[in-house]
C-alpha cells in the first residue's frame, strides 16, 4: 500500500476518505483552511461516521510529496485554482484524478481541457457515478465509472477505488463522463421544482426520460459516445440525482418552487450546488453547436427571475408536439 492524498475536506471528499481507508497506509485529507482541519473532527457534520485513524487531516500541501497518487474532490468553481496550487508539489511519477463534477467555469472548458491546460503531461482522469457522500461514507455498495484515455491510468484509479463496497467500471469516454456527471445537475434542479411544485412519478420520469436525451444530443455534438450516456455517469448519476433528495440540485429546485430567491434557496441547502454553477456555460456550449436543451433553457429563465417556476412546467408541457 501507499500513501493518497485527497484535495477537498468536504462531504465528498471526506466520505471517500473513510471509504478508501483500507486501501492506503495513510489518506492525508486536505482541508481548506487550518480552521478547518481543526474543526473537522471527529467526523464531517453532514457524514455519519469518524473518520479512519489513519485519516490525517491537514492544511499542509507538502503532504501531497508524500503520497503515490492525488485525488481532487472541489467544486467545479475551484478546480483549476487548485491544479495550479499543487502544481510545484507534484512528480512525474504520481498520478492525479478528480471527482469533481462540472465544468471549468473559469476557463470556459471541460475540466479535462483545465487539467491538460495546466499540468500538461499528466493524463486527466475523471472518476464519476451515482455517489451520494453520505451512503459512500456508510459503506452502502456504490458503483462509479473511473474515464481516463490512458489505460493504465484508468485500471489503477479503479483498482485503488476497489472495495468490499465500491465497484469501479473503466471508460475511455472522458467527454461523455464529463457532460453526465455536468448536466445531471440541472436536470435535477428541474426535478426538484418538479416535486417542490406537488407534481408526482408522471413529471418525474417524463424529466429523466428527456433530459437523458438533452444530454445525450450535446454530448454527441462535442465528440462523445452515446454509450457513455446509458451508464453510471449518464442515467445512472441522473436516476440518483432527479430522484433523491440527498442531491442538493434537487433540494435547491424544490427550494425555488417554494418561491424562495436564488440567494435563500443557496443558504437553505447549505453546500455548492453544481448545476447553478455550470447552468450558464452548459447553455451557451448548447448554442452554439445548437443543440436543443429545452428543459436546461427553462431552469436558466427560473434561476434567472424570468420566469415563475409554474410558468417554466407550462412553457414544456406547450411546446410544439415532435417524435420521441
Amino acid at each position: 500500500m501507499a500513501n493518497l492524498s485527497i484535495i477537498g475536506a468536504g462531504a465528498w471528499g471526506s466520505a471517500l476518505s473513510i471509504a478508501l481507508a483500507d486501501n492506503f497506509d495513510t489518506i492525508y485529507l486536505h482541508t481548506h483552511t487550518q480552521e478547518e482541519t481543526n474543526t473537522l473532527l471527529p467526523k464531517h457534520p453532514a457524514l455519519p461516521t469518524n473518520y479512519s485513524d489513519n485519516v490525517e487531516l491537514t492544511f499542509d500541501l507538502s503532504k501531497i510529496r508524500q503520497s503515490e497518487s492525488v485525488l481532487i474532490a472541489v467544486p467545479s468553481y475551484g478546480f483549476s485554482t487548485t491544479l495550479q496550487t499543487i502544481k510545484p508539489l507534484l512528480n512525474s511519477e504520481q498520478l492525479i484524478a478528480w471527482v469533481t463534477k462540472g465544468f471549468d467555469t473559469n476557463h470556459q472548458c471541460f475540466l479535462h481541457e483545465s487539467f491538460e491546460s495546466i499540468l500538461g503531461d499528466y493524463s486527466s482522469c475523471a472518476i464519476s457515478g451515482p455517489s451520494f457522500a453520505f451512503e459512500v461514507a456508510s459503506h452502502k455498495p456504490t458503483a462509479l465509472t473511473v474515464a481516463s484515455t490512458n489505460k493504465a491510468v484508468r485500471n489503477y484509479w479503479a483498482k485503488a477505488l476497489r472495495t468490499k463496497t465500491l465497484r469501479a467500471y473503466t471508460n475511455e469516454d472522458i467527454i461523455g463522463v464529463e457532460v453526465g456527471g455536468s448536466v445531471k445537475n440541472i436536470l435535477a434542479i428541474a426535478a426538484g421544482i418538479a416535486a417542490g411544485l406537488g407534481y408526482g412519478a408522471n413529471t418525474q420520469a417524463a424529466l429523466i426520460t428527456r433530459g437523458l436525451a438533452e444530454m445525450i444530443r450535446l454530448g454527441k455534438a462535442l465528440g462523445a459516445q452515446e454509450s457513455t450516456f446509458n451508464g453510471l455517469s449518464g442515467l445512472g448519476d441522473l436516476v440518483l440525482t432527479c430522484s433523491d433528495d440527498l442531491s442538493r440540485n434537487r433540494r435547491f429546485g424544490k427550494e425555488l418552487a417554494n418561491n424562495q430567491s436564488i440567494e435563500q434557496a443557496l443558504n437553505n441547502v447549505g453546500a455548492t450546488v453544481e448545476g447553478l454553477n455550470t447552468l450558464e456555460l452548459v447553455l451557451s456550449i448548447a448554442n452554439k453547436n445548437q443543440i436543443e436543451m429545452p428543459i436546461c433553457e427553462q431552469v436558466y429563465q427560473v434561476t434567472q427571475g424570468l420566469i415563475t417556476p409554474t410558468e417554466a412546467v407550462n412553457h414544456l408541457m406547450s411546446r410544439e408536439q415532435i417524435n420521441e
